[in-house]
């Protein structure tokens, strides 16, 4: 008997482990009504606004989706993916490992229900909230777009306030009863800072017009959570950077600079979340149509990515290392760095001895068809500006002189500098950043850079834009 018993414990104890094995890291349940039978429904999740497919996928049987896993879902907003266009969120704190939804998919907000999920009851329970008072708000608007006299107008508007304040208490109090929850970090993330009603007065007995825009910038990312990972799977630390340099940053060099280094001291405090505001806010300076922001990629590469991005290989580290050395001696508000050059009949021009109060360098190609398109209009900008102190130095970048030569015949660009690197001093990709042709710099009298990269239909708007700047420097 006692042999008898030893078998069947060892049993038991290989069927418990082999379940135990076998039992998901997660399992998430979902019936919803409107989903097609034997329909493949996707799991995906927010990264910033784009939405990832992970690699599960689960068939509809009997209007019941089964999602399961092996490894632990990381923390963010899921969507059951029914279609591009067709899908609903959840929310995965990490800590829920399985949980079961049902929903209509014709009103989802309204209908849906967690079993086993507080974090989705809490965050649904304040979009059902949410919803019920944006009806209450509709109502409101339709009355008073036909109630339009002002006593009824300022009834509705009172309405309006109330269904505001009424909102802006629930997510208070939600916030302040589930503040360790992940969904109430989600909740507070869409909460304004709060600002008092008006700004103080000055010494001058006026009120101070710059005070709430400064202290509703300072207090910006008070609601956000940087410290957690979880919050790069929603869009939330995304749509607010990109809203505070949009909205809230004056778009000069050192002003971006500047707040650019306040952001990412806030985001060190999580690794992935630096690496990610770092890419997002270098991303949108790189390839900003702003004339003169070039600045800002070099401050950028120098002190976050050369200095401490541990995540970058050895090549990546050099691509950087290598953009910066391009950029860096061509920043705008930069002198131009020395360009000898020779003519079509050999005699060599330095750009620092051409006298001029603009002076606009551009390279070309012979081969280039845009070059060739744009040449007419170039010979015709020259002509019309020259009388006004502009001078056009039209570079050529290849080394066939022939070429050159042909060029300048058929395009009629005589009259202005034609030059080429006869001598072969210039790698002009490397030196001047000559990726694509044409390419053109705006130089003013002292051979500062003012601007790069500028279409020739828009020179004129650039220079008075410059003219203009430096009458109101003048001035004060």
């Amino acid at each position: 008997m006692k042999k008898f018993g030893l078998l069947v414990l060892f049993f038991y104890s290989i069927v418990f482990n082999i379940s135990a094995q076998e039992k998901p890291a997660y399992h998430i349940s979902v019936k919803m009504n409107g989903v097609e039978p034997d329909k493949y429904v996707h799991l995906a999740h927010y990264y910033g606004y784009n939405q990832y497919l992970k690699g599960d996928s689960a068939k509809a049987e009997n209007g019941i989706i089964h999602f399961k896993g092996k490894e632990p879902l990381k923390g963010g907003i899921y969507l059951i993916v029914l279609s591009p266009s067709k899908y609903y969120d959840f929310v995965v704190s990490g800590n829920e490992s399985e949980f079961s939804v049902e929903a209509d998919t014709t009103d989802y907000i309204k209908s849906v229900k967690f079993t086993g999920s507080k974090e989705n009851d809490i965050l649904f329970n304040y979009r059902k909230f949410l919803a019920g008072k944006s009806d209450e708000a509709m109502a409101i608007q339709k009355t008073m777009q036909i109630q339009k006299d002002q006593g009824a107008s300022e009834i509705n508007r009172g309405k309006m306030k109330t269904l505001q304040d009424e909102v802006t208490a629930y997510m208070k109090n939600t916030v302040t009863s589930n503040g360790n929850t992940f969904a109430g970090k989600i909740i507070k993330a869409n909460m304004e800072p709060e600002l008092p009603n008006e700004a103080p007065m000055l010494a001058n007995g006026k009120r101070d017009s710059t005070y709430l825009f400064n202290l509703y910038k300072k207090k910006f990312f008070e609601n956000i959570d940087f410290t957690d990972e979880r919050m790069l799977r929603t869009p939330f630390i995304q749509s607010k950077v990109e809203k505070y340099f949009k909205d809230l940053v004056y778009q000069v060099t050192d002003s971006i600079n500047v707040d650019a280094d306040k952001v990412l001291k806030m985001a060190k405090k999580n690794k992935e979340v630096y690496r990610y505001v770092l890419w997002m806010v270098t991303n949108k300076y790189e390839n900003i149509d702003i004339v003169g922001l070039d600045g800002v990629f070099i401050h950028l590469a120098e002190d976050y990515y050369l200095k401490d991005a541990d995540w970058l290989d050895s090549t990546q580290r050099a691509k950087f290392q290598e953009r910066v050395s391009i950029l860096k001696p061509i920043q705008t508000g930069k002198i131009m760095p020395a360009l000898i050059l020779s003519d079509t009949l050999g005699v060599e021009q330095s750009l620092h001895n051409v006298k001029a109060k603009y002076t606009i360098v551009y390279f070309y190609s012979p081969d280039c068809g845009h070059c060739k398109d744009h040449a007419p209009e170039l010979v015709k900008y020259y002509d019309e500006n020259k009388s006004k102190g502009i001078e056009v130095l039209n570079v050529a970048v290849d080394y066939d002189l022939d070429k050159i030569k042909k060029f300048v015949s058929t395009y009629k660009t005589g009259k202005m500098r034609n030059l080429w690197d006869s001598k072969g001093r210039y790698v002009f990709r490397n030196k001047f950043d000559i990726y694509s042709t044409p390419t053109s710099y705006i130089l003013d009298s002292e051979k500062r850079i003012l601007g790069k990269r500028i279409p020739i239909e828009e020179f004129n708007k650039f220079i008075e834009f410059q003219e203009k700047q430096a009458a109101s420097k003048k001035k004060i």
